[in-house]
This record gives C-alpha cells, sequence and structure tokens, in this order.
C-alpha cells in the first residue's frame, strides 16, 4: 500500500510549520558544542517541574529510566512486591522485573475489596492514554498509606499538576504530547534526597562513591528542542482537544462503538475507541490509507481479565495535533463506511 493518507502522528510536519525556529536552536547547540547536560537541560528542568508542580525536575534518557531509578532509590531488590497495574505499557512491570522484586497485578475494574491486604514496598500507577488512572490511584494512596507511590505519567503531561505522590515518571518520547526528536524523559518530585541521588545516579555517580549509577542523561540538544515545544504546549493540548471532541460527536451515532470518556483534565495524548470488531476496522482503515494502533502492551506475565479485554477490544486513531480538518472528518467518514 502507498504512503499513509493520515499518519498516527507526524513529527515531520511539525518540524516543516516551526522549522525556523527549530533551527536556530539546533544550530545554536551545535555550533556551541554544548551537547551533554548543559544550560538547556536545565532550562528544561526548571520549565518541566514549574509545569507539573514540584520542586524539582530531572532530565533523563527516558520515561522508563525515570521508573526505574525512583525504585532503585527505594532500594527495591530481589523479592520485594511491588503493586503495579495490569493495563500498562511494558516499561511499568519491566522495571520492577529487572530489580527481581515480584510485580503484584491489580486490573482496571478491581475494588478494594479485592485488592491484597498486604503492605507493598511501593506501588505504581499509569496514567495511560492521556487519563488519570480512572481516579484508582487515589483510593489506592489511602489503602496503603505510607507506601510511596510512583505516578508512571508518560503518557499524561497537562494531566497531572501539584503532585502529593513520591515520584512521577514522564517520557518525550517523539509520539508523545511533547515530543522530542529522539529518546528523552524525565522524573519529578518534591524531596530533595531522591532529587540529589537521581542527579548523580543518571550519569554513573562519577562525582562520587555512594553507588553503583547507570547512563541516563537527556542530552543538551534533545532540551533545546523540548524548550521550544515547551511554548506551544497550550495549543497542542487544545488542537488535541478539538480533535478528541470533533471524533466523539462524530462517532457518536455508531452504537457498535464504546468511545471514551471526556473527563475533566484528560488530555488526550491517544483518542481510543473499543469494538468487538477491533482487528476488522484496523485492516479496513489500512486500506483506506489511515494509520491506526492497536492497544495492546504484551509482556511476559499474563494479564488479568478484563486488562486482557480491553487491550483486545481497542484501537487508537490518530489525535496529533498537525492533523488537519479534512483528514480527521475523513478518518470518521471512513469509520461510517465500515459499519
Amino acid at each position: 500500500m502507498s504512503d499513509y493518507k493520515v499518519k498516527f502522528f507526524d513529527p515531520g510536519r511539525w518540524f516543516e510549520n516551526h522549522e525556523d525556529e527549530m533551527m536556530v536552536e539546533i544550530r545554536r547547540v551545535l555550533r556551541a558544542g554544548d551537547l551533554i547536560l548543559r544550560k538547556d537541560v536545565e532550562i528544561f528542568e526548571e520549565n518541566l517541574a514549574k509545569y507539573v508542580g514540584t520542586k524539582y525536575a530531572i532530565g533523563l534518557n527516558s520515561g522508563t529510566d525515570a521508573l526505574y531509578l525512583a525504585l532503585r532509590y527505594l532500594k527495591i531488590g530481589r523479592g520485594d512486591e511491588v503493586l503495579v497495574p495490569s493495563y500498562t505499557f511494558v516499561s511499568t512491570v519491566q522495571v520492577v522485573k529487572q530489580l527481581k522484586a515480584i510485580p503484584v497485578q491489580y486490573d482496571l475494574d478491581s475494588s478494594l475489596e479485592e485488592l491484597p491486604k498486604v503492605q507493598f514496598k511501593a506501588f505504581i500507577c499509569a496514567h495511560l492514554e492521556g487519563s488519570r488512572d480512572r481516579g484508582f490511584s487515589g483510593l489506592l494512596h489511602r489503602v496503603y498509606q505510607g507506601t510511596p507511590l510512583i505516578e508512571d505519567a508518560c503518557q499524561a503531561l497537562g494531566a497531572i499538576k501539584n503532585p502529593t505522590s513520591f515520584a512521577q515518571a514522564w517520557s518525550f518520547y517523539p509520539a508523545k504530547i511533547l515530543g522530542a526528536y529522539g529518546d528523552a524523559g524525565a522524573l519529578t518530585m518534591n524531596d530533595e534526597n531522591l532529587y540529589n541521588w537521581v542527579k548523580e545516579a543518571r550519569n554513573h555517580f562519577k562525582n562520587t562513591n555512594e553507588d553503583w549509577g547507570i547512563n541516563s542523561r537527556m542530552d543538551n540538544l534533545q532540551a533545546a528542542i523540548l524548550n521550544v515545544k515547551f511554548k506551544y504546549l497550550p495549543e497542542v493540548l487544545a488542537a488535541r482537544q478539538g480533535i478528541a471532541s470533533h471524533y466523539s460527536e462524530g462517532l457518536d451515532t455508531i452504537k457498535e462503538l464504546i468511545l471514551p470518556v471526556h473527563s475533566e483534565g484528560r488530555v488526550w495524548q491517544d483518542y481510543v475507541i473499543r469494538t468487538i470488531f477491533r482487528d476488522k476496522l484496523y485492516e479496513f482503515l489500512k486500506e483506506k490509507g489511515i494509520e491506526t494502533l492497536k492497544n495492546n502492551y504484551p509482556f511476559p506475565i499474563k494479564k488479568l481479565l478484563f486488562a486482557q479485554t480491553y487491550e483486545d477490544e481497542t484501537l487508537r486513531l490518530p489525535c496529533n495535533e498537525t492533523l488537519t480538518k479534512s483528514e480527521i472528518d475523513y478518518v470518521i467518514k471512513s469509520i461510517h463506511e465500515f459499519y
């Protein structure tokens, strides 16, 4: 098949729309040779902490490393139990397994009565699709008081403000709401000790002999790019909100579809529809030149029932801010044609 008529996300189009401004910053960084952990990273960290509403932010290589380092600081290790969602991207659980700890899953439709009556070493909630973990993380926080909560907020920039949890992990992978042109991530927090530890850990602890660290530095070029894009974040969020509303309006009459809820504070990292004909719809839209993503997050432990059913029936539609009205209308028209 030829190139997609409607791409799921299009970083090249965003670059074309802001090329002059982006190239000024890229040339400045390259001419100065300021490539690793320089001023642009510090500025980005200040911007992120202010935006999220925390005292500190640390620029890292990825959201995965942010989760990993938060658990490392808590000395999570072999045999420790960490509560994790069954529906999440693989990295949320992967970091627990890498530390030889035990991930204990809760399902999307779990009730408080169904949760284990034990004290975990930590728990992680995941705010997927730009929505706040269905409100469940707040309930968990009250049930497991005293247990550090780490928020996997990699898909929820703009939805999480003034957090009171132990730490928040962010991803700036190119397809995210605020996307770099390569890998990038961050950890935000209010705890000064955590801040100081992660700041050294991301750079091998090469200035101290306190511990073994890792190589997880946000490079300066990505920070400079993100600082430019940060200025447009309100416009990006508003555009995605508009696209989501347009989809919901246009697809509301298709009774076989379950559409996402427009909850307060949702930021629309993704617009996810649910249908028992997910695979057939995916192939149909592909033939129409529309790029969608199956909402599957496989990892090598069995998913709980509701999470697995949800993943088997959900499809992510293009919801990036560079879409035109005619492209959105074409997606809506094509889905109507399928049904």
